[in-house]
């Protein structure tokens, strides 16, 4: 009994690992012992971030994104990176914006949901796609999360029964079958296991051991478990007894990262749930500047809040400081009225 091979997408890739190798790879090389992995972020993506890695990145749009790693990778000048992501937004954008990739799995990308579609962001993928710089190939979200989980479950593969009948498929890296235990069609994705995560939590302790107190996990669940290594960025370090309280609400065990960052307002201008609403000032701003195609505006707008400040913890106050993280946590729970001066 063989499977017929009936369509493919015309980006089909070779995979990067085979779950054999990637299950070899983390038993020799990931450590598995309650030791104290909490460091800064400027040590952990140079110690665990290289030129050319795949990526995965948390959160949904603008809920829960790893902004403060980020922000790291973009000044030490990291590149040639393999984006993985279904819905992704102001955080790839970051990289993309600034020439850092060179291959993207995309579900969703560019656009700033209901605040619109950045121009320049829009232009600068274009053109490196036209100059062959970039190459994308096409998912959907659904899509997306199952090949997360599919590695892992340290599976080559994974049957989904999504983007049959559109141009998507077309534009993807997926096999349409016959299921040989049915015969009706059914589309296979690959796994994808990736070489590095950049997640971020509500809490954490210094192991590892972290909560997602609030808010959807998405597909971080499988994101986690299919990278050799995993940065996690949290908006506190907690106690590991105060963790041990409530067992089932640890979202990941310490035995899957590799460096813990405490980064407050880490996710910013993203949403926190729970915690800190959407920055939409600063969003409009990042708006504003990309209505200029020429690209100096938003050239200017990164050498400000990125470029031109060593930490995170600079460019929060760039922001607006504390008066303005108060505002965003008062927004989050309705205390005061969208659009009113922080």
């Amino acid at each position: 009994m063989g499977i017929k091979i009936l369509d493919e997408g015309t980006q089909i890739q070779a995979p990067k690992i085979t779950p054999n190798e990637f299950r070899e790879w983390v038993r020799d090389k990931k450590p598995r012992a309650m030791i104290d992995k909490t460091m800064d972020a400027k040590t952990a993506v140079k110690k665990f971030v290289k030129d050319g890695d795949i990526v995965a990145i948390s959160g949904c749009s603008f809920v829960r994104i790893p902004v403060a790693i980020l922000h790291e990778i973009l000044r030490q000048g990291i590149k040639d990176l393999y984006i993985a992501g279904g819905t992704r937004s102001y955080d790839a954008n970051l990289l993309m914006d600034n020439g850092r990739v060179s291959h993207y799995d995309a579900g969703y990308i560019i656009g700033l949901e209901v605040l619109g579609l950045p121009k320049m962001s829009r232009k600068i993928v274009e053109k490196a796609k036209a100059k062959g710089e970039l190459t994308i190939t096409e998912w959907d979200n659904a899509t997306m999360a199952w090949r997360h989980k599919g590695a892992a479950m340290g599976i080559p593969f994974i049957p989904v029964r999504s983007m049959m009948g559109g141009d998507g498929f077309k534009y993807s890296g997926a096999i349409q079958v016959q299921c040989p235990f049915t015969h009706e069609k059914v589309v296979l994705v690959p796994s994808l296991f990736t070489d590095v995560a950049l997640i971020h939590v509500h809490e954490s302790d210094i192991y590892g051991n972290a909560r997602i107190s609030s808010g959807a996990v998405v597909e971080d669940w499988g994101k986690v478990r299919a990278a050799k290594r995993v940065i996690l960025s949290t908006e506190k370090i907690i106690d590991t007894e105060e963790l041990r309280k409530q067992p089932d609400r640890t979202f990941v065990p310490h035995f899957y990262i590799d460096a813990v960052i405490e980064a407050p307002y880490g996710s910013h201008p993203g949403n926190m749930p729970g915690m800190y609403y959407i920055d939409i000032e600063h969003l409009n701003e990042y708006m504003k500047v990309n209505q200029d195609t020429t690209g100096e505006a938003l050239k200017q707008y990164y050498d400000k809040y990125v470029f031109s400040v060593n930490s995170f913890e600079e460019y929060l106050k760039k922001v607006g400081g504390k008066k303005k993280l108060k505002y965003l946590e008062d927004l989050e729970f309705l205390k005061v009225k969208p659009g009113g001066a922080p």
